[in-house]
């Protein structure tokens, strides 16, 4: 006879006392486990950059971005694949350059967020001060003026921070001028262009029950751009957005699998049905139409 948790046993049935069969308990010794940590942070990012003027939108991209985070190193790796369209070739590649540094700086995961950087005290953002106003909301402000807010919401579990860094490096670079002269006329310029130009930027992260974030909770960002083109009156509105669409703690050997069970064909059609099938948002669908007749040649094959 035999179970699992004993030693194989065989009897002959006339030694057998009153019934009884005594098995010995097997003696197994499990090999050591050792956990390790996933090497790589591994976030799927889509965005979409819509730049649109006083006519309607004239540029638009959109695009998938593989960010994988190194721990050891701390180093963020990103690939990118996108579509682009412009009402004519100037304006696309134009906004091909500009969108470049954009994506760098809006949909390539970052080691950290500007919540951990306005409430840390190091470098030059020392100079900025996080207080709570009656409500309990948290205010962002410098030497000059208020920069942003914070807001958590316990129950979702989520951060929202909007900010303005484009703002307080203005107010920086001014105070670090030592000849007045040039501090008043970039106080000047500064003072203009907030007169000709709004910005709005937040970002969204959860967080958990410690109120805690980490570089693999990143949820989304949106900035907006409102102004005037140098030298005419025409006014645009540039949206940029990013949302994350897949977070997964893997390694090495994994990483190759992940990013090609994740590739996305690059084609305005296959960015549109990647948006449905990851609950992206829509645009209006008046904005959407028009956004159409900028990829009219590819829908119509």
């Amino acid at each position: 006879m035999s179970q699992v948790a004993y030693k194989p046993l065989t009897v002959n049935l006339a030694e057998v006392v009153d019934g009884v069969v005594t098995m010995e308990d097997a003696e197994y010794v499990l090999p050591d486990v050792v956990v390790k940590p996933k090497e790589l942070l591994y976030v799927q990012t889509y965005y979409r950059i819509t730049y649109i003027d006083e006519n309607g939108p004239i540029y638009y991209r959109a695009g998938i971005v593989d960010n994988t985070y190194e721990f050891a190193k701390q180093k963020v790796n990103t690939k990118e694949k996108s579509i682009s369209a412009g009402e004519s070739g100037f304006a696309k590649f134009a906004m091909n350059v500009q969108a470049g540094e954009v994506i760098k700086n809006r949909c390539t995961l970052h080691r950290k967020s500007y919540y951990q950087l306005v409430t840390s005290n190091d470098g030059k953002w020392a100079k900025v001060n996080v207080t709570s106003d009656s409500t309990g909301r948290q205010v962002i402000s410098d030497f000059v003026s208020v920069l942003g807010y914070i807001d958590e919401d316990k129950e979702s579990g989520t951060r929202t921070l909007s900010f303005s860094g484009w703002l307080f490096n203005k107010h920086l670079n001014i105070a670090n001028e030592k000849n007045e002269k040039k501090k008043e006329k970039k106080q000047a310029e500064l003072e203009k262009e907030e007169q000709e130009t709004e910005r709005s930027f937040y970002e969204v992260y959860r967080m958990d029950e410690n109120g805690n974030s980490s570089i693999g909770d990143f949820v989304m960002q949106q900035s907006c751009v409102t102004g005037t083109h140098k030298g005419t009156t025409t006014k645009y509105i540039q949206i940029v957005e990013a949302f994350a669409t897949e977070t997964a703690y893997i390694d090495k050997k994994e990483f190759k699998q992940t990013r090609k069970d994740n590739d996305v064909d690059k084609s305005y059609v296959d960015m549109l049905r990647y948006e449905k099938a990851h609950n992206i948002p829509p645009l209006a669908p008046n904005m959407r139409e028009q956004i159409d007749k900028l990829f009219e040649k590819e829908l119509s094959q």
